[in-house]
């Protein structure tokens, strides 16, 4: 009854917090490849990892890939060496119309101007920019976490398992369940 009562009294003075917005990952227009990639940087920040995820606009596994990052902890060069794989991947796959989605807004910004980038990771951005215009079609565009679920999975294994793997056609098993998840309701 005591706790009860503290409760009631300490909830009451908190303000009504606001409603994440939650996110699913979406499949991309016909005839598209999407490419989700994330990074994640270890808990003591000495290593980083990075994944990424092809699928097709049924939400058809077509590649995925972990990468370890040793002695590179820094979030957003993790990010976009994590992007870079991808895109090399997607290419690999011989996609042509490829739809990269990143929960990073800054590497998405560097990714969609037109100038040459001057920062620490500008010449892998600029790496990342040739190979894209080598495809047909490309959009960089912003997901939130919630909407690149399957990326991130990827890059913790990557950094936690100080793991590089390559998955063509067949997920790995440790992300079949977030994939089935995310495969949209076709009717």
């Amino acid at each position: 009854m005591h706790l009860a009562a503290w409760k009631q009294t300490h909830q009451s003075d908190k303000p009504v917090q606001e409603q994440k917005m939650v996110q699913r990952w979406e499949p991309p227009d016909d005839g598209w490849v999407e490419v989700n990639s994330d990074e994640a940087v270890s808990r003591f920040g000495e290593k980083g990892g990075g994944g990424a995820v092809l699928r097709d606009h049924h939400g058809a596994f077509l590649g995925a890939v972990c990468q370890f990052f040793p002695h590179n902890a820094d979030p957003e060069a993790v990010e976009v060496l994590a992007c870079r794989r991808a895109v090399q991947l997607a290419i690999a796959i011989q996609a042509t119309r490829v739809h990269v989605e990143l929960d990073n807004n800054t590497v998405v910004q560097m990714l969609n101007q037109q100038t040459r980038n001057l920062s620490a990771v500008g010449p892998w951005i600029q790496e990342i920019k040739e190979m894209l215009n080598t495809l047909t079609e490309f959009r960089v565009a912003w997901v939130r976490r919630s909407g690149n679920i399957a990326a991130h999975k990827l890059a913790k294994v990557g950094v936690g398992e100080e793991r590089c793997g390559v998955w063509v056609d067949s997920p790995p098993d440790f992300l079949l369940d977030v994939i089935s998840d995310e495969i949209p309701n076709l009717v």
